[in-house]
């Protein structure tokens, strides 16, 4: 009997590996019917990503149907200041200047003398006056390889820049052969005396599978690197091997700090600092606390405003408040776990994080202690009225221009500059409005 048993076990074993097989199943056992695709249709008062409804059809006018417009979605968040605040419109006023024009861009740093540093798109860097003089490229910047579309991320000035005039870059290189997977590396380099080269560049960190969308410097020094996953269900992000979906954390010469969280679990890449990301296109440290925040885009809905703990677990695809590219439900829609962070905000329908800042500057009063988050496919900026760590309204700005936004920063004069994500690229200023 006990051996009939084993046999009948065996043979089970042998059957699901083979259906596990791929292109297995067809022949084995009919098709399962596709499972049915949820609907979500909008309500009539539905406000889509431009706030309130009468907005949402001003806007739809002006720019065009936005490609989320028609995603009614609304799941049930776990707390009520999740998603959804106040819409509300601020007293600051306010202008926009169009600093400079120059090739697709992605990211920005402020140099002491008062240029800005400009990371593009398709590889390299240069710099722009405040008066919107764009230098010429760079030299000494890495070829790049666009396997995961925005494939290089910074510059990041060293704290210590005044003396070293050292910069932090990250990016993708292509399969060393055919089949092979991508690798991103973070390249630690001088910026030269005259500021048209790089000097002095190294790689400090590479792994297969890298994908370096923004990187932070915390305040110990360590640099906090995201890195992202394209794919709409994972199961990457939950890995403790793969860099895709996650928070790393390397010290400026590439080595691991010893109190990284998860050094001690057995068979973990010691470099991970948080978990279970999709992608992560925003990044900065909260001045007051000097906590991690990140702006996260799900893969339609359910974009997310992250704190960043050591070794959280910020659930995706476990968890989500947004659904797959095609419509269909993440792990049958489940939004909280236990174990698992849930976003301090989301938003549905999508609006595509992409830059983020913290504004503690003068020049605009009634901003004060904002956080300000870019938008792509939302097409705005949105400004976040915070109280105790907590979403308490929402104020979309920008959205007249419909253009992408692909990076924010508070500018040392306490202004706010915006890089839009078109071809070519926008760096706008705003700046108190005249009186």
């Amino acid at each position: 009997m006990l051996k009939d048993l084993r046999a009948s076990r065996a043979a089970s074993g042998i059957a699901l590996a083979l259906v596990l097989l791929p292109g297995a199943g067809a022949r084995s056992q009919p098709a399962s019917a596709p499972a049915a695709m949820p609907s979500f249709p909008p309500g009539p008062d539905y406000a889509g990503v431009a706030g309130s409804h009468a907005e949402n059809q001003r806007i739809t006018g002006l720019c065009g149907a936005n490609r989320n417009a028609k995603d009614g979605y609304d799941p049930k968040p776990l707390m009520a200041d999740q998603t959804r605040a106040p819409q509300i419109k601020s007293k600051q006023a306010f202008a926009v200047e169009v600093m400079a024009t120059l090739d697709r861009s992605v990211g920005m740093a402020f140099l002491p003398n008062g240029d800005l540093l400009v990371s593009q798109r398709a590889g390299g860097l240069r710099t722009v006056s405040p008066k919107g003089v764009v230098s010429a490229p760079l030299k000494g910047t890495p070829d790049i390889a666009g396997v995961m579309g925005t494939s290089n991320t910074g510059p990041v000035l060293d704290r210590d820049f005044a003396k070293t005039r050292t910069i932090y870059y990250g990016y993708t290189t292509a399969p060393p052969a055919k089949g092979e997977p991508y690798v991103g590396k973070i390249m630690k380099a001088r910026l030269s005396a005259d500021g048209t080269a790089l000097e002095d560049a190294k790689t400090i960190y590479e792994d297969k599978f890298l994908a370096p969308r923004r990187i932070v410097q915390a305040r110990d020094g360590t640099l906090l690197i995201a890195s992202a996953e394209v794919a709409d269900r994972g199961p990457n992000p939950q890995s403790m091997t793969d860099p895709r979906g996650k928070i790393l954390r390397i010290a400026t010469d590439g080595s691991i700090p010893k109190d990284n969280p998860f050094v001690k679990t057995a068979g973990a890449n010691p470099a991970l600092y948080a978990v279970g990301f999709r992608d992560v296109q925003g990044a900065a440290l909260n001045p007051a606390t000097g906590e991690l925040w990140v702006g996260e885009n799900e893969p339609m809905g359910g974009d997310e405003l992250n704190r960043i703990k050591p070794g959280g677990n910020y659930g995706f695809p476990v968890i989500s408040y947004g659904r797959r590219n095609n419509g269909q439900m993440i792990n049958d829609g489940k939004t909280q776990q236990d174990g698992m962070e849930q976003p301090v905000y989301f938003w549905t329908p999508s609006i595509a994080p992409s830059g983020l800042t913290f504004y503690n500057g003068k020049a605009f009063p009634a901003w004060k202690n904002s956080v300000f988050v870019g938008a792509m496919s939302g097409q705005q900026l949105v400004r976040l009225e915070m109280k105790n760590g907590h979403v308490v309204g929402e104020e979309k700005l920008l959205m007249d221009r419909c253009k992408r936004t692909k990076d924010v920063r508070q500018g040392p004069d306490g202004l706010i500059y915006v890089i839009t994500d078109e071809t070519p690229s926008e760096i706008l200023r705003l700046v108190p409005a005249k009186k």
